[in-house]
């Protein structure tokens, strides 16, 4: 009987410590993978970001042998200056 209180005392008492144990390093393993694909990605974003004034085509649609349409105006739009 003593023999079964004690290893529901040690049931009770050292297994959430190593239950709590393993969970944070499992939870700190996986918040540093997180944190490392974040830098990765603004690593990535800010070497993909112009520099102002730079100008990047990335499509030039080219007229084979079509003339362009003609634009015969449009439409007059009166507009305030807003100070």
């Amino acid at each position: 009987m003593v023999k079964f209180i004690i290893i529901l005392a040690l049931i009770f008492y050292v297994l959430p410590k190593l239950i709590k144990w393993a969970l944070k390093g499992f939870i700190v393993t996986q918040v540093n993978k997180v944190q490392q694909d974040m830098r990765q990605q603004q690593k990535t974003y800010q070497s993909q970001q112009r520099r102002e004034g730079e100008i990047d085509v990335d499509y030039s649609p080219k007229n084979k042998g079509k003339k362009p349409e003609s634009f015969g105006g449009g439409d007059y739009v009166d507009y305030e200056e807003v100070k």
